[in-house]
């Protein structure tokens, strides 16, 4: 019975040596789905653990090639029964590694092999990201950073940079807030971290953590305009007008002539929710400054229109209070109608201008309502025809 269980193990043994060189001969003679079939028999049986160390990590080091070259074969069909591929090339491979005496007998190929694996994941991420797929991108190159950190690579956290980056771009915080976190154990310490690091917490709503990260960051760099633009945002958030447009005012030293930063005073002069700062003349201007700057600011355009539509509704709306009839009342009324009127057609143009560059069905019914009010019923009904 003794003699009958060695002769059997003995036979299992050949039976997947047999099978690891099927594999490796018709993989040489281009048979991969072949040569797939085989290898998958030989490292999937039950007794493969049975086998001597350099003959599992010789098998595992077929599986790689193999799996490799149905990758690199363009055939669509052969790569759909292997959709993992990449992934059993990089397990395979580093199931080699395990074996030391192995790894140093196959050190060049088995180390080409892995760079491979690695280049493809990077170039994976990199076409996901230029196609702005960022949420596809980001896992590619976080397996192309755990390649290069396995291999001492010094671009590892060039790649875990592009893996965080790609996971913000995409809003997923906290896979971005995990990667910058070990990008900055790994010891990168720059401004972009801690600017990168307070957007993840923005976007997470942990104002407290965010603005520690953009402290931390200003003491690195105290002029550094991404981190006062971050510093900015979290003011907005907290609804902290007056310290925001105390930043923006160091953003504009920086970048005089940067007109989103005063598209972005203009909104918080203009907000009345920032009663601390609100000012419409303030806004107006800051919006002034923008178009002159850049005139074909749709932003600023519609916003400048929609302040005076906003300024002019004030005096109607007084108007619509006085109840009485007498002569002094109805002066009153009237005096209140022309000064919105006067508003109303100050804000037109900007109005029509910001309708004519981006057609929408809100500034449509703006820009309605203000015709209605001037009496201007032939431009209604030719906005109606559009």
């Amino acid at each position: 019975m003794i003699l009958l269980a060695v002769l059997l193990t003995a036979n299992v043994m050949m039976a997947q040596k047999k099978d690891r060189t099927d594999a490796y001969m018709y993989n040489k003679n281009g048979q991969y789905e072949k040569a797939m079939i085989s290898i998958e028999k030989c490292v999937n049986h039950e007794q493969f653990l049975g086998m001597k160390p350099d003959d599992q990590s010789q098998a595992w080091l077929y599986r790689a090639a193999i799996y490799q070259n149905i990758l690199q074969s363009g055939d669509e069909a052969l790569m759909a029964k292997a959709p993992n591929a990449l992934e059993v090339v990089y397990e395979s491979l580093m199931n080699c590694m395990k074996n030391p005496d192995f790894l140093e007998d196959n050190k060049q190929e088995i180390y080409q092999r892995v760079g491979n694996v690695m280049n493809t994941y990077y170039t994976m991420g990199a076409d996901f990201y230029n196609a702005g797929k960022f949420a596809e991108a980001a896992p590619m190159f976080k397996k192309a950073y755990d390649i290069a950190k396995s291999l001492g690579s010094p671009d590892a956290n060039d790649m875990l940079n592009f893996a965080a980056t790609s996971a913000l771009r995409a809003q997923d915080y906290n896979t971005a807030l995990t990667y910058f976190t070990e990008l900055q154990s790994n010891g990168v310490d720059n401004v972009d971290v801690y600017k990168h690091l307070a957007a993840c917490y923005n976007g997470l709503g942990n104002a407290e953590q965010a603005m520690a990260m953009i402290n931390a960051g200003l003491e690195k760099n105290p002029s550094d305009a991404g981190l006062i633009l971050e510093k900015v945002n979290a003011y907005l958030k907290e609804g902290r007008g007056a310290e925001a447009v105390e930043d923006l005012n160091k953003l504009r030293e920086l970048d005089p002539e940067n007109a989103q930063l005063l598209f972005v005073l203009g909104t918080i002069y203009g907000d009345e929710n920032n009663k601390d700062v609100y000012d419409v003349e303030k806004a107006r201007k800051f919006y002034e400054d923008a178009l002159a700057i850049n005139p074909n600011y749709y932003d600023a355009t519609y916003n400048i229109g929609v302040l005076y539509t906003t300024m002019a509704n004030k005096y109607i709306e007084q108007a619509n209070e006085i109840t009485g009839f007498s002569k002094a009342e109805q002066e009153q009324y009237n005096n209140l109608i022309e000064q919105g009127n006067e508003l109303l057609r100050t804000g037109l143009p900007y109005l029509k201008s910001a309708y004519d560059a981006q057609p929408s069905d809100d500034v449509k019914n703006v820009l309605r309502s203000i015709y209605v009010k001037l009496n201007m019923m032939e431009e209604a009904k030719a906005l109606d025809g559009k």
